[in-house]
């Protein structure tokens, strides 16, 4: 606790919370802003030394991710002072959904959900992104979502809140065992095995929605031990509120399951389902069975196989029984025998037309999502990554059936759907001028494309086209990483355009983002006018991108060439001529290149660039000719 007013720059105004750590509103005298002030008193016993190694791994990797995604809390500094170790962040007001659910009881399921798919949509960020922690790149999650770690802001902006301590310490330690955390929202193999991974995550958020609707956690009991030991029983929760919609119950069962395997699968499939339930169209749960959690599941259709086989052995039982009869016994029953197999006999008749087309009814009711228009131009990945999980399911269910499983007749519509949508992107940014390759979606190319080889793993052009768009993302995270990264994000992003240009024999793309590499990345202009022309030769028209690449290229070669010229000044003139008069000739091609384009991007810039080093270039040309002049007069006095 801190026993003053002030630390450092900062003036405590109030105690926000208190726990592990300390949390405080403060103003920082020296910035001039408010911010919130997390402290650790600095002590040698080994729980505190965890936490503070926890906090400065967490306080890193947080500034980081907010470099990522600004939904992220600021940090703005962190270090030790005065005996404390501190950290200070952005200050956003707000309440957390502990506090709204102390002050409502319950949040809308609407809302609720809403705000579920804003935590979501924030751990596919984190739990894609690979921290940079003591040199070495780690998987991040967060570790300890619960209605005390989201903050509301006031037009219900989400935010996570508290990136450090769990997902630091149960690497190695129990959180249960050292008390750091509340085992209400920790699932059942997180408590067992101390498993702390995204699926602990996604229960953590199956946990928080339920509190949300419910007004009380999914698991009570009158201690932590009982309590870890309920969850880890695998016994599902009590029953939500019946104003609960029956939609969102069945996506809290499968996010609550007791098996691992029949909960979401990642935060974009869990997301996708509430986005589902929000446009109140049919949800990946709803068309699953949830089975019990402590009993093993039983598979279905092999028993619907069993049904016609039993009634046909009734049959033979009932034949045999007559035969054995006395006659005149046998000549009263007989008629009521007969009556019976015909019953048993259209029973079965029944089953075998009855049963395929309930089971064909069904299956088009659950698929009905995907047999319809397929735009996924306009879609996210997460609504994307849903199609693909349930056509998934509903293969995986019909395989015993082979070649006659409907499921056959999805793959080459859901296929066309998903090369579509990485099609248009592709084509957007071949049709554009727009230099950024960052304002293009190639993650959703990637994921359509990877989900579209799937269904046809040996076509070639969804491989040519899939090499191309993860070259583009590869160069995206190229201009992000640290710069001894850098360079190999950029070879593999070439790697991945070669492969695209072998593949994609008479496609003019792969060949342009080559020459984006080579003019950008390597400095050289020869391989990539190449790369352009090309293009061209496959049909591609140059547009004003493309002129400015180039214009770009001879400016940097002219640069590095005047460079040279300066390193021979005084030292060999034939050099210094040579390297001046290359110079001259790629100042004026990107002179040429850059005049027309005027105005676009940032040709302006570039063609100021261009004249002033070409006015530099003729000093250094002009002050190489006047000394010849001087020496020559001189010469001829002396004659």
């Amino acid at each position: 606790m801190l026993r003053t007013k002030q630390l450092g720059s900062y003036e405590i105004i109030s105690k926000l919370a208190r726990g592990m750590t300390d949390v405080y509103l403060a103003f920082d005298t020296k910035y001039n802003r408010h911010a919130v002030l997390k402290i650790v008193e600095e002590s040698r016993d080994p729980l505190t030394q965890l936490i503070l190694e926890a906090e400065r791994r967490g306080a890193k990797i947080q500034k980081q991710l907010h470099e990522v995604d600004s939904r992220v809390i600021e940090i703005y500094e962190y270090g030790d002072l005065d005996g404390y170790f501190f950290i200070s962040m952005q200050y956003i007001e707000g309440r957390t959904v502990a506090e709204i659910l102390k002050q409502e009881s319950r949040i809308e399921s609407g809302r609720a959900a809403t705000f579920a798919i804003e935590i979501l949509s924030q751990l596919g960020k984190l739990h894609a992104f690979h921290a940079d922690v003591d040199g070495q790149r780690r998987a991040v999650i967060h570790g300890d979502i619960k209605p005390s770690n989201i903050q509301i802001g006031s037009n219900d902006e989400v935010r996570l809140l508290d990136f450090g301590i769990a997902k630091v310490l149960t690497f190695t330690h129990s959180r249960t065992h050292l008390n750091l955390g509340s085992p209400a929202y920790c699932s059942p193999e997180r408590l067992s095995r101390g498993q702390v991974d995204r699926h602990s995550d996604l229960w953590a958020v199956g946990a928080t929605l339920y509190e949300m609707v419910a007004g009380l956690p999914p698991y009570q009991a009158q201690d932590t031990r009982k309590l870890e030991q309920l969850i880890q029983s695998r016994r599902p929760p009590r029953a939500l509120p019946d104003n609960c919609p029956r939609v969102l119950k069945a996506i809290l069962n499968k996010a609550l399951a007791g098996d691992l395997h029949q909960r979401y699968v990642s935060a974009a499939a869990f997301e996708n389902d509430l986005r589902l339930f929000q446009q109140q169209r049919p949800t990946v749960a709803e068309t699953e069975q949830r089975t019990s959690w402590k009993t093993n599941p039983t598979v279905e259709k092999p028993r619907l196989k069993i049904i016609p086989e039993r009634i046909s052995s009734m049959a033979d039982t009932v034949r045999r029984s007559v035969v054995r009869l006395k006659p005149a016994r046998s000549a009263q029953i007989v008629p009521t025998l007969r009556i019976l197999v015909a019953l048993c006999w259209g029973l079965l008749a029944g089953l075998v037309v009855c049963v395929p087309i309930g089971y064909y009814y069904r299956f088009t009711r659950e698929s009905r999502t995907l047999s319809g228009p397929l735009d996924y131009t306009r879609r996210n990945i997460a609504s994307i990554d849903g199609d693909w999980y349930l056509f998934q399911k509903l293969q995986k269910r019909d395989a015993f059936l082979g070649g006659a499983s409907p499921a056959k007749t999805l793959s080459a519509h859901l296929r066309g759907g998903l090369i579509q949508a990485a099609d248009e992107i592709v084509n957007r940014y071949r049709n554009s001028s727009d230099p950024d390759i960052q304002h293009f979606d190639w993650q959703k190319a990637v994921a359509c494309l990877r989900h579209a080889l799937e269904t046809e793993p040996g076509d070639h052009a969804i491989q040519g086209k899939l090499a191309l768009c993860i070259g583009y993302v590869n160069l995206v995270r190229a201009n992000t990483e640290p710069s001894g990264d850098r360079l190999a994000a950029v070879q593999t992003a070439q790697a991945n355009f070669n492969e695209a240009v072998s593949l994609l024999s008479g496609a003019p793309d792969p060949h342009l983002a080559l020459a984006r590499i080579y003019i950008y990345n390597f400095k050289n202009i020869g391989k990539g006018a190449a790369e352009l022309h090309e293009a061209q030769r496959l049909g591609f028209q140059l547009g004003p991108r493309e002129m400015e690449q180039q214009a770009d290229g001879y400016r940097f070669r002219a640069s590095v060439e005047l460079g040279e010229a300066r390193t021979y000044r005084g030292k060999s003139r034939e050099n210094e001529e040579r390297y001046l008069r290359l110079a001259q000739r790629d100042f004026e091609r990107a002179r040429q290149l850059y005049e027309p384009i005027v105005g676009f991007s940032d040709a302006s810039v570039g063609l100021r660039q261009v004249d002033d080093d070409d006015r530099a270039r003729k000093q250094l040309d002009d002050s190489l000719k006047r000394p010849r002049r001087r020496l020559h007069l001189r010469a001829r006095r002396w004659q």
